[in-house]
């Protein structure tokens, strides 16, 4: 047993900062992503390449449309500020499958690699002879990831609609139950919501290097590979709880409800001197616990706010939410903090400010586990990046650099996987095959 204390021991053994030292879990895996204008697609890969994955990154000659996603004012030297973000640990080659020559090629790299990735509508890449069907009689143990708007079977499979962050959101019924409620007095806010940022399309990319890492396994005990057919609307399927069993249980439809919950309370947002904050105090103990801290013993003994099931009423849901606001009002984030975190017990109050990302990049916390990272970099000069989700011991993930321009390893990819040189490749080039 190590004489240091466990803060100590497991920053040693786990901070990201020590991890060139150390091996890559995917090291040895060959990936072919041909994900065009798919937020999924880049987020799939970038996880694989932050694992130390070699991953070909196809785009079609002139780059991948999805190259101008973000703010529609402002690129950083001509590139979106979204597909920078995940472009990390690519290999950028150009390629037109439309071509045969272009097929050939890809046909010759696939033969080489582990994993496929594509997001072409459902049946492309079968037509053209280069999907599943085609590819898996050439190299058994291929992994090919499809991702699409509804998927590769089914009604929906045969409308080819183009999977969309949005449109995905929509149909899986996460934005039905995300926003303010539908009443008389809740005005225009009283609409379907959609989350802020991409979640459909991070949430497929996520299922999609979930389900190729389990195929990985699988492929490890028999030799073979399988498909892996994923969209970004049942990925976000995946995070709706109990609300589809709700309804087939007990026939209840979940409607927005905005601060409140169907479940427990209070479980909100509040407004504080400085902003907002979150708030969970819905157990009996805990609930007890908040009224402490507030010095409202009384509001415990309220029939309206005494049991679990009391709390969880529509009506008294808003007027607990206002007793806790005229006390929060009244102070800022940190002196409620204080309070939550000196109160003896017995109970838990759950407390934190809303933060703003201006907020989130100033909190020490993050740098000290380099969540974030600041790259000087050859091709994009001063960079401020997300770092991988994982902390490792043995195999942590890294980032090795940053997005490239569209077809800057065109010359050592061609060369090393395909025996073109540069001769050859120029007259592709010239053909619109690279």
């Amino acid at each position: 047993m190590s004489d240091l204390s466990w803060e100590d021991w497991i920053r040693q053994e786990d901070d990201p900062r020590g991890a060139f030292g150390k091996p890559e879990a995917l090291d040895d895996l060959l990936v072919v992503d041909v994900s065009r204008e798919s937020v999924a697609g880049l987020v799939c890969t970038a996880f694989l390449a932050e694992l130390g994955a070699e991953v070909l990154k196809i785009e079609p000659p002139g780059g991948d449309p999805a190259r101008a996603w973000g703010p529609a004012d402002f690129t950083h030297k001509g590139e979106g500020l979204a597909y920078l973000a995940e472009g990390r640990n690519k290999y950028y080659i150009t390629l037109s499958l439309e071509t045969s020559e272009g097929r050939e090629i890809f046909r010759h790299l696939v033969r080489r690699a582990d994993v496929v990735v594509e997001a072409y509508p459902p049946g492309q890449m079968d037509a053209w002879g280069i999907g599943y069907r085609q590819l898996f009689v050439e190299n058994p143990g291929l992994i090919y990831v499809a991702i699409s708007a509804h998927g590769h079977f089914g009604p929906g499979a045969a409308e080819e609609m183009p999977e969309h962050d949005l449109t995905s959101q929509a149909a899986s019924g996460l934005a039905y139950i995300t926003g303010e409620p539908d009443t008389d007095d809740a005005g225009p806010a009283a609409v379907p919501t959609k989350a802020g940022p991409w979640l459909a399309g991070y949430a497929g990319g996520a299922w999609a290097a979930f389900g190729l890492l389990g195929a990985l396994h699988y492929r490890h005990e028999t030799g073979r590979g399988q498909m892996v057919d994923v969209t970004p609307a049942e990925g976000l399927m995946r995070y709706l709880e109990y609300t589809l069993l709700w309804y087939h249980v007990d026939g209840r439809v979940r409607e927005r409800i905005g601060y409140y919950d169907y479940a427990v309370f209070p479980y909100t947002f509040i407004r504080v001197q400085d902003g907002w904050a979150f708030i969970a105090a819905y157990t009996d103990p805990n609930f007890h616990a908040l009224c402490r801290i507030m010095e409202r013993p009384d509001l415990a003994q309220d029939p309206r706010f005494s049991t679990v099931w009391a709390r969880v009423q529509r009506e008294n849901e808003q007027a607990l939410r206002d007793e806790i606001e005229a006390w929060s009002l009244q102070r800022i984030s940190k002196e409620i903090l204080e309070k939550v975190m000196a109160d003896p017990g017995p109970g838990v109050v759950v407390f934190g400010r809303v933060e703003s990302p201006t907020e989130v990049l100033s909190r020490e916390n993050w740098w000290d586990r380099d969540c974030f990272h600041k790259f000087s970099d050859p091709v994009y000069g001063d960079l401020t990046l997300q770092m991988p989700v994982w902390r490792m011991t043995a195999t942590p993930p890294r980032v090795r650099w940053a997005c490239r321009p569209a077809g800057y390893h065109n010359g050592y990819i061609y060369q090393k996987y395909v025996g073109l040189g540069p001769r050859r490749l120029a007259e592709f080039k010239n053909q619109g095959v690279v």
